[in-house]
C-alpha cells in the first residue's frame, strides 16, 4: 500500500486525544475500509503507529515478537449487518499502554 498523487480512495478522521512526550494518542475514525489504511495515513502524516514494522519503512522480518505489539486498538466498532440489516456494535475493555 502506498500514497500516490491523485484523487484519494480512502478517508480517515483523525483526532489528537493526548500527548506524553514524544508519544501521542489519536482517535481514528475510518470512513472507508482499505487495507492498511490507518497505518498508511498516520505514517503519511509523520506520526506512524507505535511499533509498526511496515510503515513508514518496511523492516526486516524477525519472526513473531510479542514484546512490542502494534499499538493499534479497535476500541469500538459499529456496522449494519449485511445479512440481517441489524445495527451491530462492539466495544473493547482493553487499553493501549503508553
Amino acid at each position: 500500500m502506498q500514497e500516490v498523487v491523485g484523487e484519494p480512495n480512502s478517508e480517515t478522521f483523525i483526532e489528537l486525544i493526548e500527548q506524553h512526550g514524544d508519544i501521542s494518542r489519536y482517535r481514528l475514525r475510518p470512513v472507508t475500509g482499505k487495507k492498511h489504511q490507518l497505518r498508511l495515513h498516520m505514517a503519511a502524516l509523520g506520526v506512524p503507529i507505535l511499533n509498526d514494522k511496515s510503515y513508514p519503512e518496511l523492516q526486516s522480518e524477525r519472526g513473531d515478537d510479542f514484546t512490542a505489539p502494534l499499538q493499534l486498538l479497535a476500541k469500538t466498532i459499529a456496522f449494519e449487518d449485511p445479512f440481517s440489516g441489524e445495527r451491530r456494535f462492539f466495544q473493547s475493555d482493553r487499553d493501549l499502554e503508553l
